[in-house]
């Protein structure tokens, strides 16, 4: 869909040399080669963060500078050679105990927030590993699979462990002196 029909056409498709429109997509306003279906070339209209204010630190990743920004889910700070590099600062929530990762074994477990605002646990390695519990975990050996961590979960007014590897979720039950 066109929203808006420009006298003057400033930008060119770089793939076929169309004029660019400006298109409404689910995520909002992008420019879009005229030629579409044929051509699909799409351009954003506005970067993935409003850059707030630029720091003086340099990115632990590539060099560049780190800029505080403000994106879809609150304040961050993100690399400034975004989408080359995406390094980003999330502020994370404070786990008390920390869990290696049952998936990639190589990270630990970290408090995130979510979307919704919910907290939830996920690798640190993400996006190379995509492993998350919807609840906080705890130490508890797996009898069936042999996996270091579990979640609680009451069913029927008693209390389960649940297996935190997603191929087992074998469920043992608390004792009330456990």
């Amino acid at each position: 869909m066109v929203l808006f029909k420009s006298t003057k056409q400033t930008e060119t498709c770089p793939q076929c040399g169309s004029p660019l429109q400006i298109k409404q997509g689910k995520k909002g306003l992008f420019l879009g080669c005229s030629a579409y279906p044929e051509c699909d070339y799409i351009k954003p209209l506005h970067q993935a963060g409003h850059i707030i204010k630029q720091l003086d630190e340099l990115c632990p990743e590539c060099g560049g500078n780190l800029q505080l920004k403000q994106g879809n889910y609150g304040i961050f700070i993100g690399c400034s050679h975004y989408p080359e590099c995406y390094f980003i600062v999330h502020e994370e929530a404070e786990v008390e105990e920390e869990f290696d990762c049952p998936e990639c074994k190589q990270h630990k477990l970290i408090a995130r927030k979510g979307r919704s605002g919910k907290i939830f646990y996920g690798c640190i390695g993400f996006p190379n590993c995509k492993f998350t519990l919807a609840t906080r975990p705890i130490n508890h050996l797996c009898e069936k699979c042999g996996c270091e961590l579990a979640t609680i979960k009451k069913i029927k007014g008693k209390q389960f462990t649940i297996c935190a590897n997603k191929s087992c979720q074998h469920q043992t039950e608390l004792k009330p002196n456990e």
